[in-house]
């Protein structure tokens, strides 16, 4: 690896450290201690591209390296600085680096399994899509359950202004309510300007988001497939 390469790599990373530092004594000087927890354990999610290196004995493109680094940092900076609420597109280009990633994981997994497969064909790319689609689901899952059983609320919920549903019809046929200006909740103790989705438009954006970026991913590694490998099965001395 060349020196640029290193100094690049470790800059990325100590630049993950120094936000994370600076973000946990922005919580604590804030007292908004309910999310110290992520901020406290992202330095070590920044050193997972490393570890990963070394237990698989593997090198990972500088460039893919800092995307990762940039992935473990994202979670942090949006939930403690606030960027999933300032930023519309946070949350989305990080779901769209997420199926960047996972298909360039899925490829190097399918080479480990694989071993006389040199090339990256048409198994192997339908092998990284399936693989970071599966990811993305899993994941949805997981909010699914911390909204559900945790009290939180990781799928963002949408205000919208038309619904249709078979609860509203009748016969068998859907109902539907358009142009709705407000509702009220617990005889008006709550007035919104519109319907919640309760998290269904954001859980199928962010799905629909990183599989565009693994389709992307798929095509891109088809295209350039004779110029190496994103994840080489040995790291070079």
């Amino acid at each position: 690896m060349r020196k640029s390469e290193r100094i690049f790599r470790w800059g990325a990373v100590c630049l993950g450290w120094l936000l994370s530092v600076a973000t946990v004594l922005m919580l604590i000087s804030s007292g908004s201690t309910d999310r110290l927890l992520l901020a406290i354990v992202t330095p070590a999610m920044v050193l997972i591209p490393n570890m990963a290196e070394r237990l698989l004995k593997c090198r990972i493109n500088t460039v893919v390296y800092v995307v990762c680094v940039f992935y473990a940092t994202g979670p942090m900076l949006g939930h403690c600085c606030g960027l999933y609420q300032t930023t519309v597109w946070w949350d989305k280009i990080l779901h769209f680096c997420g199926g960047v990633m996972f298909t360039i994981l899925g490829v190097f997994i399918y080479k480990l399994l694989v071993p006389s497969e040199k090339s990256t064909g048409i198994p192997v790319i339908v092998f990284a899509l399936c693989f970071s689609i599966s990811v993305s689901v899993i994941w949805e899952f997981f909010e699914y359950g911390a909204d559900c059983y945790l009290g939180m609320d990781m799928q963002n919920d949408t205000i919208v202004t038309d619904i249709t549903s078979y609860l509203l019809g009748e016969n068998g046929d859907a109902g539907s309510i358009k142009g709705i200006q407000t509702v009220s909740l617990n005889g008006g103790e709550h007035i919104l300007d519109g319907y919640i989705d309760i998290g269904i438009h954001d859980t199928m954006k962010d799905m629909l988001v990183e599989t565009v970026g693994a389709i992307i991913t798929c095509v891109m590694l088809y295209i350039f497939r004779n110029r190496g490998s994103l994840i080489t099965s040995k790291i070079e001395k």
